[in-house]
């Protein structure tokens, strides 16, 4: 029994590090990465219109600096507000959709339903909405408290002339990626618990 379960530890550590899957389910699993990568980089699209409406110092006087390599000269700021939002979120969208699908198939061995994984799908990105939303109210409750040093220290050299904007729209970006996180830790359980109706 004790040796049973060393093996079965041993196995789960090599699963971890060395992907193991069904080869038919791998055209499904790629197709399922590329379809989070693109929902992840519309979410992004979507998301940075939003916040460029609220605070748009916060890209013009950083994130249009950090990604200057993908203007595309044309169609304005908020153009190119979309597309930074696009290349800073496909990743998170593929590398959650990566690890969903590899979980069923280790859990299940093959995976759900299309239906159960709309749904987790869904939830990650409903997840990731009320975090940033969070981020949202964490920053006017910031307002009323005052900044860290360490912050004013950022943006004083970028020249932030609104700094409550700039820090709000920062705190509901941090959230977004932490939404998207926890947002794959509840899609799993549902699956997990989807599986056990099933």
């Amino acid at each position: 029994m004790k040796q049973g379960r060393v093996r079965d530890w041993r196995g789960f550590g090599l699963r971890c590090l060395i992907p193991v899957m069904p080869w038919r389910d791998l055209p499904r699993i790629a197709g399922y990465t590329i379809l989070g990568a693109l929902l992840g980089g519309l979410y992004g699209v979507l998301h940075d219109q939003v916040t460029y409406t609220i605070g748009p110092e916060y890209f013009t006087r950083l994130k249009f600096d950090q990604f200057a390599y993908a203007d595309p000269g044309w169609g304005g700021p908020r153009v190119f507000a979309g597309i930074i939002g696009a290349l800073a979120t496909w990743w998170v969208g593929a590398l959650v959709a990566w690890v969903i699908a590899r979980v069923a198939i280790w859990r299940e061995g093959c995976l759900p339903p299309v239906k159960e994984m709309a749904w987790a799908f869904g939830s990650v990105f409903v997840v990731s909405m009320a975090s940033a939303f969070g981020g949202w109210c964490w920053g006017q409750w910031r307002k009323t408290t005052g900044y860290d040093e360490g912050w004013h220290g950022l943006m004083e050299p970028l020249g932030v002339t609104r700094p409550e904007e700039f820090m709000t729209v920062a705190y509901i970006h941090n959230a977004s990626y932490l939404g998207g996180m926890m947002g794959m830790v509840v899609a799993l359980i549902w699956l997990h618990r989807q599986r056990g109706r099933r």
